[in-house]
């Protein structure tokens, strides 16, 4: 069997490491002054986030592998890069990198704890907290870009089944609020079931019927 037919599998490992990042980093409550100043007073938790975003780098590599397995699917449904496979191509990296950016600021104050010379504000902390969630979601709304464009692709093609391309608009318009923590859920189990879709189904098959008498 060829190593392109198993390529989707990057979805998979993606979504793996995303929730091994949530459960390195944990989610300990830290709103006072005396928690955050006690939670980063422990090297062990500085440590925790350090991994964590090297969980989420190496999610980030994955993701652009199965992004650029997808643009392949599309351009086949499209018959050739059209607006579908832009749309998702470009979301997808452009979420890719807002991610990356996010996690870079969630683990800042760890990294930065680690100096001698470092001393913690709490409210530095609550700044920089909240601008890295603010680029996390923002991230996460803009993924749902590639969740639409592969859904409308697929009721036209046979990238997914058309039950998943439909429900696909739900997960999108979801992944709209993320302001929430739960879309991003929701999205992590939409990948992970087109992941799967994707292995199952050869690349071949998601040609159109318009490819095939055009």
């Amino acid at each position: 069997m060829k190593a392109a037919r198993w390529a989707p599998l990057s979805g998979v490992v993606y979504v793996a490491l995303w929730i091994a990042a949530f459960m390195v980093a944990g989610d300990e409550e830290k709103d006072s002054d005396s928690e955050i100043l006690a939670w980063y007073g422990d090297s062990g938790n500085r440590n925790k986030e350090i991994v964590s975003i090297f969980l989420i780098l190496a999610a980030s590599l994955f993701f652009v592998w199965f992004v650029a397995v997808l643009r392949g699917r599309l351009a086949r449904s499209e018959g050739g890069a059209g607006t579908h496979t832009a749309v998702a191509f470009g979301a997808g990296l452009v979420a890719a990198g807002l991610w990356m950016v996010a996690g870079v600021f969630f683990m800042a104050i760890s990294f930065s704890a680690g100096d001698d010379d470092f001393v913690l504000d709490p409210n530095t902390y609550r700044v920089i907290n909240n601008m890295g969630y603010v680029i996390w979601i923002s991230g996460t709304a803009i993924a749902a870009l590639l969740v639409f464009a592969t859904a409308l692709s697929s009721l036209k093609g046979q990238i997914v089944p058309k039950w998943i391309a439909w429900l696909s608009f739900v997960v999108g318009a979801t992944m709209l609020v993320s302001v929430f923590f739960v879309p991003f859920l929701i999205w992590l189990g939409w990948m992970l079931v087109v992941s799967i879709v994707l292995i199952w189904k050869p690349a071949g098959s998601a040609a159109t019927g318009a490819t095939a008498t055009g």
